[in-house]
Order: C-alpha cells, then structure tokens, then sequence
C-alpha cells in the first residue's frame, strides 16, 4: 500500500538547489566560494565549465576548484564541499560518477532556464515564481524537486537508444533524443 516500513534505498542522497535563472545561479558560485574556498564545482559538459571558469577569472578566482566529470578521482574530491554545475541528462550516468567516488550526499546548483528544464517546461515554473514574487536571486531547495528531477531524466533515458557524447546540455539534447 504506503510500504511505511520499507527499507529505503541505499545511495547518494542528492539535493538540489534551484535558481530561476542561469546568471543568479553563477552569481552564487562566487559568492559561495568567497564564504568556502573548499568548494570543488564540477561541471558534466565542457560548455557549462567554460562559462563557470571564464566568470571565475573575471572575478580573479583561481580556476583550482572546478573539475570535469571525467577527471574525477577520490583523491581530487578528498577534503572538499562538492557542487555539481548542473544535472546530467541521464540519472544512471551521474549515479555511476556518484558510485564511483563513494559519495554519500551530493549537492546539484541548477537553474530552470537551462536545456534540460526547457524541455520539461521550466518557464512555465520561472512564471508561476514570478508570480508569487520571488527573486530572482533566490534558490529553492526540497526533496520533491529532487525525485521530479531524477523522474524526468529517466524519461529521458527511456527515449535515448544509443547515447552520443556532446559539449553542452543542449547539444546532448538534440544529439540523443528524437524530434
């Protein structure tokens, strides 16, 4: 019926942090790594980590905490607050680099103007927030926000055959799912 008395799934508890935006959303990376310079900011695609580094020589940030996906080993990781950049489209895929790095709680930055929220209807939420007249500036944070993500990307993972790797969101996107 509820299974009140199931035994949860063990795993990588994920949270997500939701900005309306994808400026306010890298507006916090540097207002996050002047309050914690051990932030590791991890990026799944090349064009989001090109964004979050050239921001962080124009706010002369050194570029040490931010990592790709694949570059990824424990000892990388070891002593610091880990930030994923945003979401893979795939959850199996960021469950494996979870795995991998026996991560037990992980945090995701994302915002809802990004590809992969267009295409579950993102501004549609950015409306609805505006209208209740919440900032911009502001994130939002809950569990249900993290289930629905993780619901989305195994809809997508449905859809997706043969996956083709791709430098942004976006191309990921047109690459891997049909019209």
């Amino acid at each position: 019926m509820f299974n009140l008395f199931k035994k949860k799934e063990a795993g990588t508890r994920v949270t997500d942090r939701i900005w309306m935006n994808e400026n306010a959303k890298l507006e916090s990376f540097t207002k996050e790594w002047r309050k914690n310079n051990d932030i590791l900011y991890i990026s799944w695609f090349e064009d989001t980590y090109a964004k979050i580094e050239s921001l962080f020589i124009q706010e002369n940030i050194q570029a040490n905490c931010l990592a790709m996906t694949r570059e990824l080993s424990p000892s990388i990781i070891t002593g610091k607050t880990i930030v994923f950049a945003e979401h893979y489209p795939l959850h199996e895929k960021e469950n494996a680099i979870y795995q991998k790095l026996n991560l037990q709680q992980v945090i995701v930055w994302s915002a809802l103007d990004e590809p992969l929220f267009k295409h579950f209807g993102g501004d549609k939420i950015i409306a609805m927030m505006k209208q209740l007249g919440m900032s911009e500036d502001a994130a939002i944070e809950h569990v249900m926000i993290s289930k629905a993500i993780q619901n989305a990307q195994e809809k997508i993972a449905k859809k997706v055959t043969t996956e083709q790797a791709a430098r942004s969101q976006t191309d990921w996107l047109q690459r891997n799912l049909p019209p």
